[in-house]
């Protein structure tokens, strides 16, 4: 076997005879159907799959310790998740607030933001998709009333 560093291993495959395949000698024939795929195409390419397959260690190291200790921070604060996210998307908004009328006392103009339509198919989908689940536990809580299912009866 010829010798590899392992940022070589993260593109690379095993062959059948134990040997390995060079990322660089792939065709881009390459599919996930029953042929040959690496595994960084497969992950979408580019910075992020550089990222999740550690091809970047500094920045990949960097977010596990952050997500770490922001989850330590906010296990060891009492603060729940739901409250925290709610008081950073508080601040955004006041920051976004004082932003805009600073740009107004600097008589600059701020990026106008896109327009957002939603199409009346999306709005059908959304509705009906809704319709579904209300009235399945609409029903779910009838036979719960009625005691048809004893489990969850007996649960509520």
């Amino acid at each position: 076997m010829e010798n590899l560093n392992s940022e070589d291993l993260c593109g690379i495959e095993p062959l059948d005879e134990g040997r390995f395949n060079d990322p660089a000698s792939t065709s881009s024939s390459d599919q996930l159907s029953g042929r040959q795929a690496i595994v960084h195409q497969l992950v979408g390419g580019g910075k992020a799959a550089d990222v999740i397959l550690w091809r970047r260690r500094c920045v990949s190291c960097g977010i596990i310790i952050v997500a770490t200790v922001s989850w330590i921070m906010v296990e060891r604060s009492g603060i729940s998740f739901l409250s925290l996210c709610s008081d950073v998307l508080l601040v955004l908004v006041v920051l976004m607030y004082l932003r805009a009328n600073y740009a107004v006392f600097r008589k600059k103009q701020l990026q106008t933001l896109p327009e957002l339509v939603l199409s009346e198919e999306i709005v059908n989908n959304a509705a009906s998709s809704f319709r579904v689940k209300v009235n399945y536990m609409l029903l779910m809580a009838h036979d719960i009333t009625l005691g048809k299912d004893f489990r969850i009866f007996f649960k509520t």
